[in-house]
């Protein structure tokens, strides 16, 4: 899949539009004039595979099959000896295990594979930490732990875990309590609520022309960091826009 519908692609399943995503590159546009800070807008569809899990949680199903199938031994293998002349072959019964048992993994492992699954299946803990370690892994490789006055924000948007964390440089951290940066991400978070998206497609014609409730929530954040960045940070005399300023979407996965 090229770059382009990959980028789409993931667009759509947070219910984002091209002219969403440019609004969103807009807004950030306009709360940096009024600031020397910095702030980056990242979408990833999810921040880990969790095939570990994945693979756990088919394996563990497997073995509760095979379990089920030694209980009632007895009982499948008068059932199978029906299909052949004579005896049941003596190979037949584990032959016919083992084939159940690589099916039942198989198709359990591609199952698991559903974002809904995974997030039935793997602890929330471990789904927030994979979030926060590839919202640091970005904030790094992007240079917004870099900017001159160290007054870079990242508002960075998981789908599969449903999670936002918003992260401040030190600069920033230095000024501003973390509660802050967690109401924002959690008012944030309201915007892709299943509620939210529904309100917005009832409302008809009328929504296809405006902003969805993602790109709304997501502008609304930006307009709010862009107030705290101004208070603590003003513009400077030149004002480099020193980071990118549309709204970047990641590989997911890690």
């Amino acid at each position: 899949m090229d770059e382009r519908k990959y980028r789409l692609r993931v667009l759509k399943l947070a219910g984002l539009s091209e002219q969403d995503a440019e609004a969103v590159g807009k807004a950030v546009a306009r709360a940096e004039k009024n600031t020397s800070g910095e702030i980056v807008v990242a979408l990833t569809p999810s921040s880990h595979t969790y095939s570990f899990w994945e693979l756990f949680f088919a394996l563990t199903c497997a073995a509760l099959a095979f379990a089920l199938f030694m209980a009632f031994f007895p009982e499948l293998s008068s059932f199978a000896a029906l299909f052949f002349w004579g005896s049941l072959p003596e190979r037949f019964m584990p032959l016919l295990a083992g084939a159940l048992i690589f099916l039942i993994t198989a198709l359990l492992f591609c199952f698991a594979n559903i974002p809904a699954i995974d997030r039935l299946i793997v602890p929330a803990a471990y789904r927030n930490a994979a979030v926060f370690r590839r919202a640091m892994r970005f904030f790094a490789e992007s240079g917004i732990y870099d900017t001159r006055e160290h007054s870079g924000i990242l508002i960075f948007i998981s789908l599969l875990e449903k999670k936002v964390f918003i992260i401040a440089d030190r600069g920033i951290s230095s000024k501003i309590e973390q509660d802050v940066w967690g109401n924002l991400a959690a008012k944030l978070s309201a915007g892709f609520s299943k509620r939210a998206l529904k309100s917005v497609q009832n409302e008809g014609v009328h929504a296809s022309r405006s902003a969805s409730a993602p790109a709304s929530a997501i502008v609304q954040t930006i307009e709010e960091c862009g107030v705290l960045l101004a208070k603590h940070f003003p513009p400077s005399a030149d004002n480099p826009d020193e980071l990118h300023n549309g709204l970047v979407v990641l590989e997911g996965g890690e």
